[in-house]
């Protein structure tokens, strides 16, 4: 009789489980290499660790799974908004499809603070629908610094849900988001920014009201359908060195502009374009932001006095010099209101953004309990 072990049917079992010996052997092998490396060449520092890790991690597994979406050498909204917002709506295509994507910053060479506020939203908004979102690292030394030290890497491997709020604090970068106007926290924000510009708690009533006029504009315009939909974001980089603090206010609502096109007719705005056109020329949605901003279409269209409400109330806080360096972009058109310019761009941005810095040239009151 045959014996069993010289059979095919052993044969063929004996095979499949020395590949799978050999598979995991190959594993722990990897995995002791990477290990052992860390441990030599950084036995203290925790990110760092992880960051290498994660860079040979890359270069061992396939994401072929994953769509590859290229991030533009200059990551920074208000120095390359066009770059940026085709960034922005290529990983906004993917995420309305719930394609999963692979962000490669590998050309990275300069990246500002709202560069980084605007990966993490999106970042954020993939993993709390659950669609995969990963990335490279950049190979630009000093990006590559900057992204980790804003805590990025620590929420790219995270879990999210689809919460009304998000706390991302966990870094030099405070950022939040929020569906509700919270005064609360924007108090906060200002009394730790007082802090680093002039060195004690100071009342900033400029940046308050502009804060709670972003709030109140996002819960409800930025989505046609119902009010309070859509998240935004805020976020404070503190330049202590500079005695300098900037603000970045975010949504992926509709934009000032699609907006305003479809109030409906009952709304105090849904008669607004015969209004305008009647007393002012403008061809395009840059001179009709000016108008905005100066409160023109208000007093125009509803026939009363302007009250500085929404937009136009922060640039008031802006001609007040309580705040500096203010830029807005929203749809097709970016504000420069530091140097009274007003550009079309060729991208269509979905939403708002607002970015504006507090320094010690800005107005100031003393602080009170």
């Amino acid at each position: 009789m045959k014996k069993y072990y010289t059979s095919g049917k052993y044969k063929a079992q004996s095979e499949i489980r020395r590949k799978k010996f050999d598979k995991r052997n190959a594993r722990t092998k990897y995995k002791r290499s990477v290990g052992l490396h860390l441990k030599k060449h950084y036995p203290l520092v925790d990110d760092d660790r992880l960051e290498i890790y994660n860079d040979a991690h890359y270069r061992k597994t396939s994401h072929d799974h994953l769509i590859d979406v290229w991030a533009p050498e200059i990551l920074s909204f208000i120095r390359n908004p066009n770059d940026v917002l085709a960034f922005i709506n290529r990983l906004r295509s993917h995420f309305l499809d719930r394609l999963p994507v692979f962000v490669k910053l590998d050309n990275v060479r300069e990246m500002d603070h709202d560069g980084i506020v605007i990966l993490l939203s999106i970042m954020v908004r993939f993993k709390a629908f659950k669609i995969d979102f990963n990335g490279s690292f950049p190979k630009d030394a000093v990006c590559k610094d900057k992204l980790k030290r804003s805590g990025f890497l620590k929420y790219l491997y995270s879990e999210f849900e689809n919460t009304d709020e998000y706390n991302l604090s966990k870094s030099l970068i405070h950022t939040s988001a929020n569906k509700d106007v919270d005064s609360e926290l924007s108090s906060k924000l200002i009394e730790e920014a007082s802090v680093t510009v002039w060195g004690q708690k100071r009342r900033c009533q400029g940046v308050q009201r502009a804060l709670i006029e972003l709030m109140h504009n996002t819960n409800n315009h930025a989505n046609l359908l119902q009010e309070r939909h859509q998240h935004f974001w805020i976020s404070v980089n503190h330049m202590p060195e500079e005695n300098k603090v900037s603000f970045t206010f975010l949504d992926f609502g509709v934009g000032v502009f699609t907006s305003l096109n479809n109030k409906p007719v009952d709304n105090k705005f849904g008669n607004w374009l015969p209004k305008m056109l009647a007393k002012f020329s403008f061809e395009t949605n840059a001179k009709l932001l000016d108008l905005i901003l100066n409160g023109q279409l208000h007093e125009t269209v509803t026939g009363k006095a302007y009250r500085g409400k929404g937009l136009p109330g922060i640039k008031e806080v802006f001609d007040r010099n309580d705040i500096s360096n203010l830029h807005i972009i929203t749809n097709d058109v970016h504000a420069m209101l530091s140097v009274n310019k007003y550009s079309l761009i060729e991208e269509q941005f979905h939403g708002t953004f607002v970015y504006w810095e507090l320094n010690t040239s800005n107005k100031s009151c003393n602080w009170y309990e």
